[in-house]
């Protein structure tokens, strides 16, 4: 199987095979006259619903295009990545492809799939970036991280040649953070700490807890607040009689909620889009920082 045809298989076998069209607008003046106005529509071409509108010199970027770069762009690693998932966010506003990398990583007897993760728009609101995810077998967790740095993702504008030779660069960067954040993992599974660590957390992460939080305080949280610091505390808890005292322990539980517990868009990839970009990933950010800091 070629290059192309293997674009086209991921492409219909993750739901990606839709074009955006980039159509005229029309502005309803003061005479109740439609006029042509400034702005395109960027339309979903398998749902017709309007993602965004754009000014005429935005250049439209597609999902092929966008399978196509990655495809040539892992060439260059042979087996040791491969694409093994993919989909569409929030109507096709963006794309996303997850990348295994061969071989697993181990912490404290766990096993974590490791991923880079790609994601693009096809709304404009960002460029391509490349970023690291993992899988935690024992209990489903998943993790994604992006990097600020501008040398983890670039802007459409860049050119095509451009692109093709930075994304082996970008999958290296991230190769390499996968990496590092498997050694992070292991410091978290030798670092002892007591569970009083998961009130700290909790309080972190919501801005109340159970114990640092006055009794009054609590009473004005509504009961959606207090059920959200209760599922909190109790995957914490299960994560932590799991794999232990530990701040592995508490990050997992973090982990845990966000997968399994956290509310996500009832849409198709819903589940991902809060991971990748929503509460879930900020939340799992919070959680990484605090354990890093500690």
């Amino acid at each position: 199987m070629n290059t192309q045809e293997k674009v086209q298989e991921i492409l219909k076998s993750n739901g990606l095979d839709f074009t955006i069209e980039k159509a005229p607008m029309m502005a309803l003046n003061s005479n109740g006259i439609y006029v042509p106005s400034e702005y395109f529509g960027l339309i979903n071409s398998s749902t017709n619903e309007v993602i965004n509108t754009v000014k005429e010199g935005y250049t439209v970027s597609q999902n092929e295009e966008v399978v196509e770069l990655v495809m040539r762009g892992i060439e260059p690693f042979g087996n040791d990545i491969q694409v093994t998932k993919g989909g569409a966010l929030n109507g096709g506003r963006k794309v996303f492809l997850q990348l295994a990398i061969n071989g697993d990583g181990k912490v404290n007897g766990d096993t974590i799939k490791k991923y880079i993760t790609i994601v693009d728009s096809n709304d404009g609101s960002t460029g391509l970036s490349v970023g690291i995810g993992d899988l935690t077998m024992s209990c489903s967790n998943q993790f994604f991280k992006f990097y600020k740095s501008g040398q983890s993702k670039f802007r459409h504008t860049a050119s095509l040649e451009r692109r093709i030779k930075e994304i082996p660069f970008l999958i290296e960067t991230a190769l390499s953070e996968s990496l590092r954040q498997i050694e992070i993992y292991n410091q978290f599974a030798s670092t002892q700490v007591s569970r009083d660590l998961a009130h700290k957390m909790v309080k972190h992460l919501l801005g109340f807890d159970k114990v640092y939080t006055s009794v009054k305080d609590l009473s004005d949280k509504s009961t959606r607040s207090i059920n959200k610091m209760d599922a909190l505390y109790n995957a914490i808890e299960r994560e932590m009689n799991s794999k232990g005292d530990t701040l592995w322990g508490l990050h997992s539980g973090i982990t845990y909620y966000t997968t399994h517990e956290l509310s996500a868009p009832k849409r198709d990839n819903g589940k991902v889009e809060t991971l990748l970009q929503g509460t879930g990933y900020n939340m799992n950010q919070a959680s990484l920082e605090f354990a890093l800091n500690y």
